[in-house]
């Protein structure tokens, strides 16, 4: 378990996934919100009405009411009044739609248009800065920039940033006001010093094809991140998509609606100070640390989301799975709900880059990774899956169908947590922090949820509630972490659960569940093998086979009754299960 990040616990809430649309420019007809619509329970949930306006999605123009600008090293031209153009610097000073085609070596595009709304079509543009940003808006109410229908745009910068007004500016585009990106073309960024894209406001992308490298991080934006869409290709030394407001709590949120996203990062895949949902999309992440984390709330509503290699899968101070597909491989926890946890203090240049404290968690750990070269072996999905695609059910399971669902801290690191406080079930085991506080949950009422963890596979610092889905965790090898490790109580009244791993701290379901669990250690060594969960007629209720060794199973599902008997065959071992009570514990 992880304590270096001080984060907390879970909630459910199923959003409509946004559309992307195309239509003639027209002023926006939707108040735009910059923060979370609601709260409740002390759960902070993001409303799909509220991430995106009409005018973001809009990515068509009126080409004859829009001004051209051709750039090129040798003399960039345009014949509006509204653009200066002064050697290889192009700023546009008001409102309208500029189209930008050509190329620059050396070059920049300024927004300067206090008060206003600006659209840039990119058509074919390559603009590279050597030590600022390619395109900066400096003053503006709002900038959209649109990649033109079949067109490849590329923006760089090649050196270290340098001053060139009062604006930190660390970004290949960098915007001090609201932005938006949409449009059916191509973007390629490449920030050899920096991040890729910077909005110090809300930064918006509803459509399009993005690449991009960066030496910080690809997406960044200070009060919000939302995504309605698009196609993603993310590599980046620190977080690929960043949110973080130390000045607003109700700021620094990631909305993810849709979209394909393939992440490799030397820190978090998603970094949210606040909240972290996702309602949707294909999600690909290789991260050096955590693969998403929020400090505030993590809202997983649907979407396919693999973590190939992460230090901790799914982190947040709660943790909310409602529907979808989940496939985590952690070195240290596959899911953690924590403390109180602090996000990196950004200040003004997007981010704050001071690495990320390092601790071991209990027993014999790994250490957080240090660079997304590292391989980690993927989890294998139940019953004959293909590790590359969205886990599948195991054969003959009897759950429920899953519900369709609608960094840098420099904070000290905390001691290690006792393993041995009074946990749930009244015994003595692995407990996360010892203290544990009530708002700290992982609820988890559907979807499919697979998880390799090398620390513990799910740890609650406060409650764990299971509800519905399907939940395969592959937990430690080691006997100082644990497959289920809650600090309060651990509950299931549905679902399908099977977690094997290390009998040393192994945890069950707590007395006051309303469905039936087991937890049996089923050898006194380490073994391998298929798991099948017989009822007493021999019938078949489920089976899995677990990805690596193990000698403690938990299993619960529908069809688990009190007073019926049961046979765990696990590898070559054979244990017959009376359930005298709904929730038991064997030792074999």
């Amino acid at each position: 378990m992880s304590y270096n990040k001080l984060l907390a616990g879970i909630i459910s809430y199923s959003l409509l996934a946004c559309a992307v649309c195309g239509c003639a420019a027209a002023p926006e007809t939707t108040t735009e919100s910059s923060q979370a619509s609601s709260v409740s329970d002390s759960i902070t949930y993001l409303d799909a009405a509220d991430m995106f306006t009409k005018r973001d999605k809009q990515s068509d123009y009126a080409s004859e009411d829009a001004t051209e600008i051709t750039l090129s090293d040798s003399k960039s031209t345009c014949d509006s009044p509204a653009v200066r153009v002064s050697d290889n610097q192009i700023t546009i000073t008001r409102t309208g739609t500029y189209v930008l085609s050509g190329s620059l070596t050396n070059g920049q595009i300024v927004v300067d248009a206090s008060g206003e709304k600006v659209q840039i079509v990119l058509k074919d543009a390559s603009i590279n800065c050597d030590t600022s940003a390619a395109i900066y808006v400096k003053s503006a109410d709002k900038v959209f920039v649109t990649l033109a229908e079949n067109t490849s745009n590329t923006l760089t910068n090649t050196k270290d940033f340098v001053a060139i007004d009062d604006n930190n500016i660390d970004a290949v585009i960098f915007s001090k006001s609201d932005l938006s990106l949409n449009g059916s073309g191509t973007l390629t960024i490449h920030a050899a010093y920096g991040h890729g894209i910077v909005s110090k406001d809300d930064l918006v992308i509803t459509s399009g094809t993005y690449d991009i490298t960066a030496a910080r991080h690809a997406l960044s934006g200070k009060d919000s991140v939302r995504i309605a869409d698009g196609v993603f290709t993310l590599n980046a030394k620190k977080d690929g998509i960043h949110s973080e407001n130390t000045d607003n709590d109700e700021k620094g949120f990631i909305y993810i609606a849709d979209g394909t996203f393939s992440i490799t990062c030397d820190s978090d895949g998603m970094d949210a100070e606040e909240t972290l949902q996702v309602d949707g999309g294909t999600i690909t992440i290789a991260a050096g640390d955590d693969g998403l984390h929020a400090d505030g709330d993590l809202v997983l509503n649907d979407g396919t989301i693999t973590i190939t290699k992460s230090y901790e899968g799914l982190e947040g101070k709660t943790v909310t799975i409602t529907g979808g597909s989940y496939a985590v491989t952690s070195s240290d926890d596959g899911v953690n709900a924590a403390g109180d946890g602090t996000a990196g203090n950004s200040s003004d240049s997007a981010s704050s880059d001071s690495s990320k404290e390092q601790k071991a968690p209990s027993g014999t750990p790994p250490k957080r990774p240090q660079n997304s070269s590292d391989s980690m072996e993927m989890p294998q999905p139940p019953q004959n899956g293909d590790s590359t695609e969205a886990p599948q059910p195991p054969q003959n399971s009897d759950s429920t169908e899953a519900p369709q669902p609608p960094q840098n801290s420099d904070s000290t690191e905390m001691p290690n947590a006792p393993k041995g406080a009074q946990n749930s079930n009244g015994n003595s085991g692995p407990g996360g922090m010892e203290d544990a506080t009530d708002y700290n949950r992982i609820q988890i009422s559907g979807g499919m949820l697979t998880v390799n963890a090398g620390g513990d596979g799910l740890d609650s610092n406060g409650d764990l509630t299971v509800t519905g889905g399907e939940i395969y965790i592959d937990g430690p090898v080691q006997g100082g972490n644990s497959a289920l490790d809650c600090s309060g109580a651990a509950t299931i009244s549905g679902g399908t659960v099977i977690a094997v791993g290390s009998s040393g701290m192994a945890e069950n379901f707590s007395s006051s569940s309303t469905q039936g669990s087991m937890l049996v250690t089923v050898s006194a060594s380490m073994i391998s093998g298929e798991i099948t969960l017989q009822d007493s007629n021999g019938n078949s209720l489920l089976s899995y086979t677990p990805a690596k060794s193990y000698n403690s199973v938990v299993i619960s599902c529908p069809k688990l009754t009190s007073g019926e008997t049961y046979t765990l065959l696990a590898g070559d071992t054979t244990t017959t299960v009376t359930l005298d009570s709904l929730v038991k514990s064997v030792k074999k």
